[in-house]
């Protein structure tokens, strides 16, 4: 299979699993046949959906109702990110737009801002507390901003170093911690850290899947899952990952975890639960989660009683999922 041709990270394929977890699904948003939605963020009760043909629809109430932003582009948009009060959107060609609010409230349209690359972007940090985000992408694209995505400079990767081949890997999630420590996955299960806000890199793991989707939590736990079901997962940081067993052979896209132990895992016709930090997992086989394919991911609700997922994924489709313990 080749991911390198694919324009986006969908492929369908089949799935074998058992098991299913006491989750309650809502689907809160449908789409036509022809949208399919990529990215999704959260800030508080805001949230952010983007997709195909510059699809942007919005939520005010935690994603119990959603409305249709007018269409600033007609390309397709690959990923969002909503927090410290800057909302970044990145997608194909390029494309950064940006849109400062607060207080949930939009201070300004969505601008487009010049990335200096034409490159297909597939992911893009939130923005720090200090300003500091990083967008990533196709080809070994890596982008830096240090003033909240209002300028973005490419970073220089020397990958053959980095890799122990002369490709350039495409580069699907990317995680700023608060203290400036990044973190990109991709291409043949590569995970590469900079601990000087993208200075310096070095690469921490390879292996063979690609890796589509990442979550690292502040007090150092985290997954990373992708291609043939693989997920791996870390504990101090991302600095060393160890492999977790998996109940899939299928194509996983997004992670997303509490860092005490519970874990939520979405893809291709694969919505995966655990609460003990990946040693056991369920499936969540309700509603529309049963087919089709879910990319985009976020959480709310604050603690663990009343906590709720977000899924973005096919045919435009939102699906809010009630979390159980």
């Amino acid at each position: 299979m080749n991911f390198r041709s694919m324009p986006l990270l969908v492929i369908a394929l089949g799935v074998s699993l058992s098991g299913a977890s006491l989750s309650n699904t809502v689907q809160v948003h449908k789409g036509t046949a022809h949208d399919a939605l990529y990215g999704l963020c959260e800030s508080g009760s805001q949230q952010l959906a983007v997709g195909d043909a510059g699809l942007v629809l919005e939520s005010q109430d935690a994603g119990e109702s959603w409305a249709k932003i007018d269409a600033f582009t007609e390309s397709a948009l690959l990923d969002v990110s909503c927090r410290n009060d800057v909302s970044l959107v990145v997608g194909q060609e390029g494309a950064i737009y940006r849109r400062a609010f607060k207080d949930l409230k939009a201070v300004e349209g969505f601008t487009p801002i010049e990335s200096n690359t034409d490159e297909r972007l597939l992911s893009v940090s939130d923005v720090s507390a200090s300003g500091l985000a990083f967008a990533v992408g196709g080809f070994g694209t890596i982008l830096r901003s240090t003033d909240s995505g209002l300028s973005w400079e490419s970073v220089s990767m020397d990958w053959p170093a980095m890799t122990n081949d002369f490709f350039e890997p495409h580069l699907y999630d990317v995680h700023v911690s608060d203290s400036g420590i990044v973190t990109v996955v991709g291409e043949f299960e590569l995970i590469i850290q900079s601990l000087d806000q993208g200075d310096s890199w070095e690469t921490v793991h390879l292996g063979e899947a690609s890796l589509f989707g990442l979550s690292l939590h502040a007090n150092g736990t985290g997954f990373a899952v992708g291609q043939d079901g693989k997920i791996i997962k870390t504990a101090n940081g991302g600095r060393a990952w160890e492999q977790v067993t998996t109940p899939s052979s299928g194509i996983l896209l997004n992670v997303w975890t509490s860092g005490s132990g519970d874990v939520l895992i979405s893809g291709i016709r694969n919505t995966l639960q655990s609460s003990d930090n990946g040693e056991s997992w369920s499936r969540i086989e309700q509603g529309a989660l049963s087919s089709g394919w879910y990319q985009g991911l976020s959480i709310v609700g604050g603690d663990a009683q009343s906590r709720s997922a977000l899924l973005a994924g096919h045919g435009g489709n939102l699906i809010k999922l009630k979390l159980k313990k």
